[in-house]
């Protein structure tokens, strides 16, 4: 399951540090799939297209999840977040279930809404992708960083009368520097629980191909002679399988507070390489946003 033009600096704070931090973001309010990249629920009536030519957001989103996926340690991760649209251009560092006035597909970076509809929507985008730091976990020493590049991303969601959408998504790495491709078929279901808040149950089917599952669980034989793992060419596949469950409660048409969990099991080439040290894996996300 699965980006803005630019990565947002984000602070990382290890045990002990992250019980504290981890309750400070719980109390900010309710709730988004931990990565799912879908459609945000707006809980309050929207208003029709033709009256919000641009709208805007900003807020602070806190998570507790893996050092990376398959990781057995866990890091805390506070950071700033920002959305801006324009007719049918977005340009946002949120991501997933990130607050608007209004219904949309709502993905990190660069976004055009080229069909743009109540029941369908295509659209196209560009993301910075910030690839991988050896530092960013113990467990990678000695394996070299994932190269940072510019990803291109096409999407597609259909929404029914029932609270059911579906919705897939495919990346490349526009740049060819080792980032691959891989995309997503997700599904979700919202319910009002309350005039101003929405529960949304959500899961998605991740999948790679070679490149990239090389780039992410494998290990070459000079990363192997440098890190102490077993040489692993993992190829094309399934890479994960995500559940999640997220509650957005409106305060007023300003301030919106979400969070969520999920749950995640590596599958495939993903799930036999040797850094998966933990195949199951479970992420908290919480946050408050300004809207303007």
């Amino acid at each position: 399951m699965s980006a803005i033009l630019s990565a947002t600096p984000c602070m990382h704070l290890r045990r002990p540090l992250a019980g504290l931090a981890l309750c400070a973001a719980l109390l900010a309010g309710g709730a988004a799939a931990q990565d799912v990249e879908a459609e945000a629920p707006v809980p309050v009536p929207a208003p029709e297209k033709s009256d919000v030519l641009w709208e805007g957001a900003i807020g602070m989103i806190a998570t507790y999840r893996p050092e990376y996926q398959g990781a057995a340690e866990r890091v805390v991760n506070l950071k700033p977040v920002i959305f801006l649209r324009y007719g049918r251009f977005t340009a946002s560092s949120g991501g997933s279930g990130f607050a608007t006035r209004r219904p949309g597909d709502i993905a990190r970076g660069l976004g055009l809404n080229v069909v743009d509809s109540d029941r369908v929507r295509l659209s196209l985008g560009l993301r910075y992708d910030g690839g991988r730091s050896a530092e960013d976990s113990g467990a990678l020493a000695g394996m070299g960083d994932v190269k940072a590049t510019l990803r291109v991303r096409a999407a597609a969601s259909w929404r029914f009368d029932s609270p059911w959408r579906l919705g897939a998504n495919w990346s490349i790495d526009a740049f060819g520097r080792g980032g691959g491709h891989y995309g997503e078929v997700n599904a979700a279901y919202e319910k009002h629980v309350s005039p101003s808040s929405i529960l949304t149950l959500g899961s998605s089917l991740g999948l790679g191909g070679g490149t990239y599952m090389q780039a992410y669980y494998g290990v070459s034989e000079e990363q192997a002679a440098a890190s102490g793992y077993p040489v692993y060419t993992p190829g094309a596949g399934l890479r994960e399988i995500i559940f999640a469950a997220g509650l957005r409660h409106e305060f007023n048409d300003e301030w919106t507070f979400l969070g969520g969990i999920g749950v995640s099991r590596l599958l495939g080439p993903a799930a036999a390489s040797p850094l998966t040290l933990s195949p199951l894996g479970w992420g908290i996300t919480s946050g408050a946003v300004w809207r303007f």
